[in-house]
Formats: C-alpha cells, sequence, structure tokens
C-alpha cells in the first residue's frame, strides 16, 4: 500500500510530511481539511511511504521511541515510555494564566530558550489571513521569549508541517517542534531519512490528542454563537475565567470590533468528543499522547485537580535533559509539580484510551469484515470484546463526522446556519443518549466487579 491508497481511503491527515519531501504543496478543501497536491509520479516514490504516518507499520511508535529517545525507564501500553511523570503547573510568571491549563508548554520553549539550548520554538500561532479560504491558525517559529507567549494555548485546527520544515531547511539552528502525536510521529519518521531535519530539530514535544477538526468546525461554533463566517477574524478555543470550571471548553469568536463569548457545549456539534468535523484518519490512529515525543503535555482529568479552574498540566517526560530541566526548577519552586503513578497517568486520559483501543479495534474489524484497506495498527481487528452500546456509540461518532462537514459545507453555500443545524441536531441528541446508557452499563458493571472482588477478598 502506498500513498495513493491512504488519500483515497480517507485515511490522510494532512499532516505535510509527504509534500514537504516530495516538493508538493498542502491544500485546504471544501470541508477544511488539509490535502496534498503532489506531482503525478510522486505516487510512486516509495520513500514516501516512509514518512507517512499511516504506513509501514514496522516504523511504528515503539520501533520510533526506541530508536530516538533516551528516557526509557518505565514502559505502560497507551502512555509508551517514559522516565517521569507528573502532574501540576507552573509556578512563576503569567505561564499559566495565559495558557489553555497549566502553562507548562509555553514555559518549557522559553526555558530551552533561555538556556541556549534552542534557537527557536515551532508552534501554532495565529494566521495573518487575506482571504476566507485562508487557516486561522498555521505554524511559526518563535526566536524569543515574547514571540513564544504569543503562541500560548491549545488551538483545536488542522495544521501541517511541509512549509515550516521548509524553513527550517533554509535557516540553520536547533529547534523545539511542539504538536500533536500524529505529526511528531511525521517529524520523526522524516528525521530517519533527512539528516538535516534529524540534527535542526533538537527536541519534540507532543500535546495530548483527542483528535483533529478541520477549520470549518470553528466556523461552526462562531456562526452558533451569532458570529458569521465571513465576519470571523479569529478564534480563542478556551477561556479562563472565574466561575469558568476546567473542564468547560468556552471559547471566543472575534470579529472586527468585539467578541462573543459561548460554552461550546451549548452550540450545535460544540462538544468536542461528539465528533463534529473530525478527520476520518483520526479514527484510524493508536496514538493517544505522542508517544514517540520527547515530552508530553496535556490536562490531568483527575479528580483531585479538577477543583483547580486554572489548570493542571499532565506531563510525560521521555528524554534526560528535560528531565533534568525540570526537576532543577521544581527545586527552584518555580514549578509545581508532584509525581503520579502510571495508573493515574493513564486514568486522566481514560476516554481517550477508549476510542483509540476498543473503538479502534471496533473500527478495525469492521474495515476487514467489509474487504476494505485499513492502515495497520498495534490495535489489531477485533482485539477487544466490544458492548453492543459502545460499538452504537463509536458507530454513531462516525456517522456525526461524516454527516457535519457535508451538512455544513451546504449551509455555507446557502449561507445559512439552519442547514447545518437542523440537520445534525437530532443525531447529536440521539448520540448523547447512547452515551449516558454507555455510561450507565459500564458504571453498573464495575460497581459489579468490585463487589465480587471484595466477597473474595
Amino acid at each position: 500500500m502506498d500513498i495513493k491508497n491512504v488519500i483515497e481511503g480517507d485515511y490522510c491527515v494532512g499532516c505535510g510530511a509527504c509534500a514537504y519531501k516530495s516538493g508538493g504543496s498542502m491544500r485546504l478543501n471544501k470541508y477544511g481539511e488539509y490535502f496534498p497536491d503532489l506531482a503525478d509520479d510522486s505516487f510512486n516514490d516509495k520513500n514516501l511511504d516512509k514518512i507517512c504516518p499511516f504506513l509501514k507499520p514496522e516504523l511504528n511508535e515503539d520501533v520510533l521511541a526506541n530508536q530516538f529517545l533516551d528516557g526509557r525507564d518505565g514502559y505502560l501500553k497507551g502512555l509508551g515510555f517514559y522516565n517521569a511523570l507528573f502532574a501540576g503547573y507552573v509556578n512563576e510568571g503569567n505561564y499559566r494564566s495565559n495558557g489553555t491549563s497549566g502553562g507548562m508548554g509555553t514555559w518549557i520553549g522559553a526555558e530551552l530558550l533561555k538556556n541556549n539550548l534552542i534557537d527557536g520554538i515551532i508552534h501554532v500561532k495565529k494566521f495573518n489571513r487575506s482571504n476566507q479560504s485562508d487557516p486561522y491558525y498555521a505554524y511559526a517559529i518563535s526566536r524569543t521569549v515574547q514571540e513564544n507567549l504569543e503562541g500560548a494555548k491549545t488551538k483545536y485546527h488542522v495544521v501541517e508541517i511541509s512549509n515550516i520544515l521548509n524553513e527550517v531547511r533554509k535557516y540553520p539552528g536547533r529547534y523545539l517542534f511542539i504538536g500533536v502525536p500524529c505529526l511528531v510521529k511525521a517529524i520523526r519518521r522524516i528525521q530517519t531519512t533527512d539528516g538535516v531535519i534529524k540534527e535542526r530539530i533538537a527536541f519534540t514535544i507532543s500535546l495530548v490528542c483527542g483528535h483533529f477538526k478541520s477549520v470549518n468546525w470553528t466556523k461552526s461554533l462562531a456562526w452558533g454563537a451569532g458570529v458569521n463566517p465571513q465576519e470571523l477574524n479569529t478564534f480563542q478555543y478556551r477561556t479562563k475565567e472565574e466561575g469558568i470550571a476546567a473542564r468547560k471548553y468556552v471559547f471566543r469568536a472575534f470579529k472586527k470590533n468585539s467578541y462573543v463569548q459561548k460554552d461550546a457545549a451549548q452550540v450545535v456539534g460544540g462538544k468536542f468528543n461528539q465528533g463534529a468535523m473530525m478527520l476520518n484518519a483520526c479514527n484510524f490512529c493508536d496514538d493517544v499522547v505522542g508517544e514517540t515525543a520527547d515530552m508530553t503535555i496535556g490536562d490531568a482529568w483527575l479528580p483531585r485537580f479538577e477543583s483547580d479552574d486554572n489548570g493542571t498540566n499532565l506531563i510525560i517526560i521521555r528524554n534526560q535533559e528535560l528531565r533534568r530541566i525540570i526537576t532543577k526548577a521544581i527545586n527552584e519552586e518555580r514549578l509545581k509539580l508532584i509525581a503520579i503513578s502510571e495508573k493515574e497517568a493513564y486514568q486522566s486520559q481514560s476516554g481517550g484510551f477508549r476510542q483509540r483501543g476498543e473503538g479502534l479495534s471496533y473500527r478495525l474489524a469492521k474495515k476487514q469484515n467489509a474487504g476494505e484497506w485499513a492502515p495497520e495498527k498495534r490495535v489489531s481487528p477485533g482485539e477487544f470484546k466490544v458492548p453492543l452500546i459502545r460499538q452504537m456509540v463509536y458507530s454513531k461518532r462516525m456517522e456525526i463526522s461524516s454527516i457535519t462537514k457535508k451538512s455544513f459545507v451546504k449551509a455555507l453555500e446557502k449561507d445559512d446556519f439552519s442547514v447545518y443545524a437542523d440537520t445534525v441536531e437530532r443525531k447529536l441528541r440521539n448520540l448523547r443518549k447512547i452515551e449516558i446508557a454507555s455510561t450507565f452499563f459500564r458504571s453498573v458493571i464495575t460497581h459489579a466487579k468490585v463487589k465480587v472482588l471484595k466477597r473474595f477478598k
């Protein structure tokens, strides 16, 4: 199988690795998703197969981790290798208040700059849009601490790496790359064949990932809050204010001289895990935490931290130098981090692991039973025994992803948000009912297991 199979099968995540390697380009389609624009002869280039995140299973996350990571003291399926697990936040400056969660993503970039360990940070920042077809965010390089601060906060928005890697080749230096798991994996694969990128990207950090959202999802949230896509200038996906719980995704949609603030859960398709305008490729990924990255940063969704509305980070370290830097900052009380167990680290992202574990095994089995090709993953088709209620959840989420992307395009064509809302609202309500039933069923089973275990102790 090759790149053509990935594209035609709708497994392309739009990372841009193939465009970088072949000299092609990445474009946004009408659904707000990136796709590669490659010369015809590029599809015969077997070197592209080696760098695509969805091909060559012999270069999976475990293999790449063994090749690139020097902090492999522990291992847990799902978390990958690690040499330290923490939860906490930045205790100095405004990193925490300016960030989405505990401020660690921006802080570590600044710390590496201050210690002259890197010359720049490759991360996602606002894109200077010139027309309506442009993205709201794209990769850029920050070379100062102040520029780094401008890239704070998580962006639930597709991005690609081809343009920024061309810039890295043009300007020598040592860089930190920050991205979601599939992008870090693409970087690692490129580093196996490209000595320049291997030398110049000195550190990689992964963000914990639920899935990629198209550009159109951003437009749909704004439109649902009353800001027409034609008026939307920029977007903030999560807002920190007194009274806003850490788990609430309160966004701000900015137009010319004002903004609208709204809880995403109150907008059609706004609840993240329901899968509205989710890329299909994300249904066939088995990496939640970026197992090939030197460090992973996410939200520590654990009961003991959720009462703190300022946000708490989950940190998984797989690099000796980064562990040294962070340990020093903890001792100096610049970071408030506590060590957590494997079990807690895993539980903090339990929903994501279900989606990429039992959910993936179910989706792969469906493809196999239909005689359709799907990428080979570390999870096997039918590996998990998935209850019928969970099968319904996974099927409905895929249906929602497909319906929302198509109906929103129709809404844009007619300049009428109700075309989108009327099409998907009832289906989203049905999905929610199934999710609630599934949660109830799982809690009953868990409670029964606990009672049995207590009886036989």
